[in-house]
């Protein structure tokens, strides 16, 4: 495999998520795949009303697709369930008679993508500069809004601007302690790999 489609949730995923793609690929040795320009789905309710168009536009690129979103919505009775939206999502494809040419994976971040940020908090410390003396509470990569509880680390001198500082935030994420704080980090990197792995 050559390469890889993304589709992400929003503006700030797509300069993110091919930061933190290639930052994973190139420790596994994996540097030929090409990313393309991720295309932008919006959240997981607009997935469910236009996934034909989403899905046909991915698979003309002709390879595997990584589609990576939040997973805080309320879908049909369903809140933060990424298995259930899933299985959810691979009934309406059969359903909308959409063939899948390519291999497909869902990767969810359970709340949002910069929930990963307050789990892997070193990252997030480096790049604003944060004092060693300032606490970040634990169950807020467990709470809605990471990206206003990022904010409120911050203070009222500086907000959280997703464009601007989640592809710069991504890029200084360690690995190693992502894998071991975040079980959505995990299943992202393992959903990504087998993409890249499989022949």
């Amino acid at each position: 495999m050559s390469k890889l489609h993304l589709i992400v949730e929003g503006e700030g995923d797509a300069s993110a998520m091919p930061v933190l793609v290639r930052k994973i690929l190139n420790a596994n040795a994996l540097d030929h795949i090409q990313i393309t320009r991720p295309q932008i789905s919006g959240d997981l309710r607009k997935v469910f009303k236009r996934l034909g168009d989403f899905m046909g536009y991915g698979l003309k690129n002709e390879c595997p697709i990584l589609w990576v979103l939040d997973c805080d919505d309320n879908i049909g009775g369903v809140v933060g369930c990424p298995v259930r939206h899933v299985e959810n999502l691979r009934l309406a494809m059969q359903e909308q008679g959409i063939h899948q040419t390519q291999s497909v994976e869902f990767a969810f971040f359970t709340k949002e993508f910069e929930s990963l940020f307050l789990a892997e908090e070193l990252a997030l410390r480096d790049f604003y500069r944060l004092p060693e003396a300032l606490g970040i509470d634990g169950d807020a990569r467990n709470r809605r809004d990471a990206k206003g509880e990022i904010s409120k680390l911050l203070g009222k001198s500086r907000g959280y601007k997703e464009t601007i500082d989640q592809a710069k935030i991504a890029a200084r994420l360690d690995l190693n302690v992502c894998r071991k704080v975040s079980r959505d980090y995990r299943h992202f990197e393992d959903a990504l790999l087998r993409l890249c792995t499989s022949k």
